[in-house]
């Protein structure tokens, strides 16, 4: 086998490209305990099953009742061995393959928004887009597409057609200056708790280069910041070194803690994930991929000297987050470096690589499973984070409503007599407002204020 791994790579909920693993094929070697595989019988040949399949391929050209298009033939042969393997090994024609690039390079000619695939039950069965994020001043925008917003059709298809997230997506991208029609659902606010009429209205946009900024950031008040990654492309790394930097120049004292927002993060390149790990830890691994039999394929470390090592960090994920996150929040939990929010993340530990097979199409093989610096295996199992948090706000429930504290006594001292300011009855610090109505985000600030305040004496976790 001559093929060879190309020395960059992606890493998503179904993708990853590993750096470092070029040359990947090697011969077999016999471990201790295991059974050498026997050699084939002499007169054995795969070509036998090439020759086979060349027959079938001639006799549907030739005597099928209809002509056939050869090409789309064999690309439905080889999508049909993939679809032997796992979910995450599959075969890209061209056109899909394209897309995939585009994802990497983070540029592209579309409407700017970022959307989920969703299934409904009612009041009908279907699938819907779900706009989770709209570039600014993209033509989504100005079209008037908001966060929440549902697309139940494109070109007059409903989704469904589409069969797959990708699908839809490739039919809402396109060269720039062509427009594309779809159909957008905004949901009305519920009624006596019954959810109102929605107001639908079909969209034109014209398609333009889209150049989306991977992080996001703002300043919540009291030295804290709030980072969000939408994905891990090619420069990642970089905006995420700049935009910590600016908030840092932002902030009278400098920056005392960081929210670092990994939700809805399906991953990316696996060496911006190295990357921005390595920003916040000075030693020890990052990252260790294995392969057939746990053998270790390689191990990225990290370099010391960092200048956010000892920044407090909260990092927060959910059922999203996947692959290149969870290697994110994966390695920082093991290093102690922050403290993982949120919820379970996705569990999507394995590693594609990319064989180019010559006309724009794509051959994407899982070779390898990837583990924590604490050899904590990913796949199937995802970061389990130290806070669990889910979406939705939990009424505070007082433990003893009986008891009346001091403060209700008519005759208390009160605080400010001694000098001291009044400790205020509920949290609503001025970062903990700029959270607003994010139950997740929320609790991670409180946290983060926590952390603040108590520095971390760092050591690897056990």
């Amino acid at each position: 086998m001559t093929a060879k791994l190309r020395a960059v790579a992606l890493v998503g909920m179904g993708m990853l490209f590993g750096a470092g693993l070029s040359g990947y094929v090697q011969s077999a070697i016999a471990q201790p305990g295991t059974q050498v595989a026997q050699s084939a019988p002499a007169d054995y040949s795969r070509y036998r099953k090439l020759d086979m399949f060349a027959r079938a391929l001639t006799i549907l050209e030739n005597h099928y009742v209809r002509p056939v298009d050869s090409e789309k033939l064999i690309y439905g042969a080889i999508a049909g061995l993939v679809a032997e393997l796992d979910p995450h090994s599959e075969f890209l024609p061209p056109r899909e393959a394209r897309l995939l690039r585009e994802d990497i390079e983070g540029s592209f000619g579309g409407v700017g928004m970022v959307v989920i695939l969703r299934q409904e039950t009612e009041p009908q069965a279907r699938y819907v887009l779900e706009v989770r994020e709209v570039v600014a001043k993209g033509p989504a925008e100005r079209a008037g597409v908001v966060v929440g917003d549902l697309i139940p059709s494109i070109e007059g298809k409903p989704i469904s057609h589409f069969f797959d997230l990708r699908r839809a997506i490739m039919a809402m991208r396109g060269a720039p200056g062509t427009k594309v029609t779809f159909t957008l659902e905004r949901p009305a606010p519920k009624v006596d708790g019954k959810p109102g009429k929605p107001s639908v209205r079909n969209v034109v946009v014209t398609r333009e280069y889209i150049d989306s900024p991977a992080v996001t950031s703002k300043a919540l008040g009291e030295g804290l910041g709030y980072v969000r990654l939408r994905d891990f492309s090619e420069t990642s790394g970089r905006e995420l070194a700049a935009a910590l930097a600016t908030l840092r120049d932002q902030s009278r004292d400098g920056l005392a803690g960081v929210v670092f927002d990994l939700r809805d993060n399906g991953g990316g390149l696996l060496d911006q994930a190295i990357h921005i790990v390595d920003l916040f830890v000075n030693e020890g691994s990052i990252v260790r991929t294995r392969g057939r039999r746990g053998e270790l394929l390689d191990e990225a470390r990290a370099t010391p000297g960092q200048a956010w090592s000892k920044l407090p960090l909260v990092v927060l994920v959910n059922k999203s987050s996947a692959s290149a996150s969870e290697i994110v929040a994966g390695a920082l939990q093991d290093h102690r470096r922050a403290l993982i929010v949120g919820e379970r993340t996705y569990g999507k530990g394995s590693v594609q690589a990319p064989f180019e097979l010559g006309d724009g199409s794509l051959l994407k093989l899982t070779i390898a499973l990837y583990y924590t610096p604490n050899d904590r295996l990913i796949q199937a199992s995802g970061i389990q984070p130290d806070v669990v948090v889910g979406a939705d706000f939990r009424p505070y429930k007082d433990s003893q409503p009986e008891l009346e504290p001091e403060r209700a006594q008519p005759r208390h001292l009160k605080p400010e007599e001694f000098g001291y300011p009044a400790v205020p009855l509920t949290d609503d610090s001025e970062a903990v407002r700029a959270a607003g109505e994010d139950a997740q985000l929320r609790v991670a600030v409180q946290h983060l204020r926590g952390l603040v305040r108590v520095p971390a004496r760092g050591g690897r976790r056990r």
